[in-house]
């Protein structure tokens, strides 16, 4: 199983209805998005808890609005501190690459 393997599960059984081979369809896909990470960062449950600890009011018919918002603006990203805090966690500490002069 692939890291984005349970997402793209999910979409291929959302589209089953238009997903002839579910299998070729998910090898085809795992295949493409190799080298990427598809993450699902939250959903309207989410803005909701989170508006509710900032106190803010947020309608229902707002909610999708206000994650297209948090997409379009790319808020959810891998940044330079997970990069090193994986490669340090897994890899170990040692991956240091000195420049040379």
């Amino acid at each position: 199983m692939g890291r984005n393997t349970p997402l793209l599960k999910e979409i291929i059984e959302v589209l089953s209805d238009q997903v002839f081979n579910k299998e070729t369809a998910l090898h085809d896909l795992e295949q493409h998005f190799s080298t990427r990470l598809i993450l699902d960062a939250g959903n309207v449950d989410t803005i909701i808890t989170h508006a509710k600890q900032l106190r803010l009011r947020v309608e229902s018919h707002e909610l999708g609005a206000v994650l297209d918002y948090i997409a379009i603006n790319g808020m959810v990203s891998i940044t330079i501190d997970h990069a090193e805090e994986a490669i340090n966690s897994l890899l170990g500490e040692n991956r240091f690459i000195e420049l040379e002069r």
